[in-house]
């Protein structure tokens, strides 16, 4: 479970410091994997694309891995689910909500939800998953690039929530040349004033390089 928000206040009010961290990648993918998949059959989604959650919504606790599968926007069978690489990291100079939480990084499965255009021949994947060990926590959409030999390179978590005392909603948007840009948005509610505290808006872009490679481009820190 978070940290109280009067401790995590404390933390909003640091500096932020975009400094990228070295990333696990997990290429346990089997043989077989390697044989079948046939990219030809996935579709792809165009540039630009972009996602966020409906503050409403996220209220009312309505997005679930259950809302995407219903709509069929995921398939928990699908075989491109075992691509999917977990114990993803954010910055390590963040200082995000989320890191505070005994269950993060999330360990489990990821679910496929988009292929998006290759670039110099390397694979770009979007994945689903939700850490059902917090309640609060909604489901992530993060990003995974792979090479030609269906290796993966690098990975970046893209959007997520939490619904709590202190909350934190990140959304992205991906243009034609594969600039992301991110922007995250935290703040605290004092019980006692009954109003929000450490309030911060946070945008940051990132870019694809021709390698695979996710690349910071730079960082806003908007108190």
């Amino acid at each position: 479970m978070l940290k109280k928000f009067t401790f995590i206040s404390a933390i909003l009010i640091t500096s932020l410091i975009a400094c990228k961290e070295q990333k696990k990648i997990d290429n346990n993918l089997t043989e077989e994997s390697l044989l079948t998949t046939d990219w030809k059959t996935i579709d792809i989604q165009k540039l630009p694309f972009e996602f966020n959650y409906k503050y409403d919504s996220i209220l009312d606790y309505y997005y679930t891995l259950d809302y995407f599968s219903k709509r069929k926007l995921i398939n928990t069978g699908s075989e491109l689910n075992q691509f999917f690489s977990d114990s993803t990291s954010f910055f390590p100079k963040e200082d995000l909500m989320i890191t505070e939480s005994k269950n993060y990084p999330y360990i489990g499965k990821g679910y496929f939800y988009k292929r998006l255009p290759d670039v110099n021949n390397n694979k770009v994947l979007v994945f689903i998953y939700q850490n059902i060990q917090e309640e609060e926590t909604l489901p992530y959409f993060e990003m995974q690039t792979f090479n030609k030999n269906n290796k993966a390179i690098d990975k970046l978590i893209i959007a997520g929530g939490i619904n709590f005392d202190c909350s934190w909603d990140r959304k992205f948007s991906i243009d034609e040349d594969y600039t992301i840009t991110i922007t995250d948005k935290e703040a605290c509610f004092d019980m006692e004033d009954e109003k929000e505290i450490g309030k911060r808006t946070i945008n940051t872009q990132y870019q694809i390089k021709e390698d695979g490679s996710i690349v910071l481009l730079k960082n806003d820190n908007i108190l």
